[in-house]
């Protein structure tokens, strides 16, 4: 039975069904489209079983997903390996494809704005365990790294760089696939490069404070947050500030492989986390506990607006209280 309905005589034949058609039309008219399709389907199917794709590829794509979404139902951990197990998804290039123009849009836009932090599994950050393990470090005893006495104020640079190291671990879960990102961030924060002393835990808060506000790090989490987990960390004691320090200096040497910095930047990095990772195991370091409850009295002290807070605890000439301009580190010895 022939499938023109135009009334020519067919000239070809249907692989599938072997029934006489004369044109294109014909072919994919009604008469014909159960056929026509489920042929153009197999079509399809058979040329998407000829693509392959590697192991290492589906490993990708899958960590991909680990890292990007947190899965949860009814407060459940959720296997995200046994959910994707018949998603047969290639490439992040084909699931890219997959999502429509508005969608790409709308992600581009969370990504920009952070609020794709929200989606990603919270992290358990080390410092907020009860009790810690610490392993042996190579860290110099301090009367071996420096002969002159520290200045008093020392604790309060340490607390500037505890609490940027907080903020970051906490907005960065992981920082290993974004170490260069992660470290020109932190020494934003951080603001090594500053002779800038700070004479009081609140200084050294508000100081930070303004650096998060202009490099728009406060819309990614509550800043009160970030100074709440500073004194869960430090009330660890020297063990935790010093471990903080070692591991900011690792990162820093694993940066400089991936992206050299300028050699005076490093050496001068490098010896101010040696020395604060040497100070914080000294007999200076015992002034921790001291320095927790001062920073725990500023944050009974912080309102919900932390920018207002700050602005109304600066001097009218714009200084902030407590703020000094003398050297606090004189520069080690090459």
């Amino acid at each position: 039975m022939s499938l023109c309905t135009c009334g020519d005589v067919g000239l070809y034949k249907c692989p599938r069904c072997a029934r006489p058609y004369c044109s294109l039309s014909c072919y994919k008219g009604p008469v014909h489209s159960q056929c026509s399709e489920a042929f153009y389907r197999e079509q399809v199917e058979a040329e998407l079983k000829q693509r392959s794709v590697s192991k290492e590829e589906q490993d990708k794509m899958l960590k991909l997903l680990q890292r990007e979404q947190c899965l949860s139902s009814d407060d459940e951990e959720v296997d995200v390996a046994e959910l994707m197990k018949d998603v047969d998804i290639k490439s992040e290039t084909e699931l890219w494809g997959m999502l429509t123009e508005s969608e790409q849009q709308a992600f581009i836009k969370s990504l920009k704005s952070g609020s794709i932090t929200t989606l990603l599994k919270p992290k358990e950050n080390w410092w907020t365990k009860e009790s810690l393990v610490y392993r042996p470090t190579k860290t110099r005893k301090f009367e071996n790294l420096c002969s002159k006495e520290p200045s008093v104020n020392m604790k309060y640079l340490l607390l500037r760089v505890m609490i940027s190291y907080v903020h970051m671990e906490m907005i960065y879960p992981h920082k290993d696939e974004l170490l260069s990102e992660y470290w020109a961030m932190f020494s934003r924060l951080w603001d090594w490069e500053s002779a800038t002393i700070y004479t009081t835990a609140e200084a050294a808060c508000i100081a930070y404070t303004d650096t998060a506000n202009t490099a728009g790090l406060q819309e990614f989490l509550p800043i009160r947050s970030v100074f709440e987990n500073s004194s869960t960390l430090l009330a660890h004691g020297q063990l935790a500030a010093e471990r903080v320090c070692c591991e900011l200096y690792k990162v820093l040497g694993k940066v400089h492989k991936i992206s050299p910095l300028p050699k005076c930047d490093y050496t001068k990095i490098r010896k101010k986390l040696q020395y604060l990772a040497s100070w914080s195991l000294s007999e200076h370091g015992t002034v921790l506990p001291a320095l927790v409850l001062e920073l725990e009295f500023y944050i009974t002290k912080l309102g919900s607006d932390v920018r207002k807070f700050a602005e109304d605890l600066n001097k009218p000439g714009g200084e902030i209280a407590g703020k000094s301009s003398k050297p606090l580190i004189e520069e080690l010895p090459s």
